[in-house]
């Protein structure tokens, strides 16, 4: 694994970390922290089978860190499981009563 990445790697965690217990009070659920190192591992492992990619990759991490320091990015996966959730709640309840 190169450098930059494992720098990279680990704002990411730290910032979602951060977030978390800065806003929630309470730890990351480890399934976030293993969603981010999948990412990066992803990242680690384009970057040794293609090494002229490197440079690349390395500031796609970095690019993922900046936009996670600023909130760049939509809410993600969990923000459309809540939607899929809400959709479909509401959609029972106009089965039922109907």
């Amino acid at each position: 694994m190169r450098a930059g990445l494992a720098v990279a790697w680990l704002a990411g965690v730290g910032l979602v970390s951060w977030r978390m217990v800065h806003r929630d009070h309470r730890m990351p659920v480890p399934g976030t922290l293993l969603g981010i190192t999948g990412l990066f591992a992803a990242l680690a492992l384009v970057s040794d089978v293609i090494p002229a990619a490197t440079p690349l990759v390395t500031v796609t991490a970095i690019g993922l860190d900046v936009a996670a320091f600023f909130e760049a990015l939509p809410a993600g996966l969990s923000g459309q499981i809540t939607a899929a959730q809400q959709a479909t709640a509401k959609a029972e309840g106009v089965s039922t009563n109907g």
